[in-house]
């Protein structure tokens, strides 16, 4: 059986063009999420999406995020679980966190090329880590609390305050990192976590505790998004390039909004603070 036909092919140009149809700036500050199959052939894969970012966020900061997935204690893994005897086997072997080779997981493949690229700086948040290309990566990236590490002072308050811009490219707000900012910005409980960050003397891994809300709360960000969309029609802009949907969003409506539904649901819920 043969492959399907190429029927549509997007080049770094179309992108290019496509993000000024949606009015991106050079001196934008964005957060990118990417599927980069959703566009069927992207001539240059990941390459091309992060040139076109970068030759379109010129003067700008360019964002993705670059989660280390499995960086937390295997006792709370759940898919697949680990067996109880061999979870402190895990915990002595796992690799810590290490800016420079711990890969990105569970993002796809853009976020790994990104993370890599010699101007891009990394934060060194054991397990949520922010990749930052352009203005002020460096100082943005060293201000990543271990503590709330989406919250206030974290490259994601940066893109709040900075009057930011979330892009889809083929996605959508079910991977949206910035509505973890809503959720770690609220009176939300908190909880103690952990992951790999160094190696004592005898070659065994160290975990480090760190504090942080519960981001799996709900499974709720695309009813939100769609929420949000309904209420808030100017306040991001859509683009069909082949097959895939590209979409803008204005971060500080979008936020504002996301904070007032999670703290509806954390009354709800019991998961505020009183």
């Amino acid at each position: 059986m043969s492959e399907k036909l190429i029927d549509t092919v997007v080049t770094k140009d179309d992108l290019k063009i496509a993000f000024k149809k949606l009015d991106l700036q050079s001196t934008d500050v964005c957060m990118v999420h990417s599927a980069m199959s959703k566009f069927q052939y992207l001539v240059g894969g990941p390459e091309a999406i992060v040139n076109a970012l970068e030759e379109t966020l010129s003067r700008g900061t360019l964002m993705m995020p670059s989660q280390i997935s499995m960086n937390c204690d295997p006792a709370t893994w759940e898919y697949p679980p680990v067996q109880k005897d061999l979870i402190q086997v895990i915990r002595d072997a796992i690799p810590p966190y290490d800016p420079q080779t711990s890969p990105t997981s569970g993002l796809g493949i853009t976020p790994e090329y990104f993370r890599n690229l010699p101007d891009v700086i990394r934060s060194s948040h054991p397990y949520l880590p922010i990749a930052i290309w352009g203005k002020n990566a460096a100082k943005i990236a060293s201000k990543q609390p271990l503590d709330m590490p989406y919250g206030f002072g974290s490259p994601l308050d940066y893109l709040y305050k900075h009057h930011g811009k979330i892009i889809f490219l083929g996605t959508d707000y079910e991977t949206c990192t910035m509505l973890h900012y809503a959720e770690s910005t609220i009176h939300r409980k908190r909880e103690t976590y952990s992951a790999a960050t160094s190696i004592d003397q005898n070659g065994k891994t160290i975990w480090t505790n760190y504090q942080n809300v519960d981001l799996d709360s709900y499974d709720d960000f695309n009813e939100l998004g769609e929420a949000f969309e309904k209420k808030f029609p100017g306040k991001f802009s859509t683009l069909k390039l082949g097959h895939g949907i590209i979409k803008v969003i204005n971060c500080i409506t979008l936020i504002d909004f996301a904070r007032e539904w999670f703290d509806k649901k954390d009354q709800q819920f019991g998961n505020a603070i009183d």
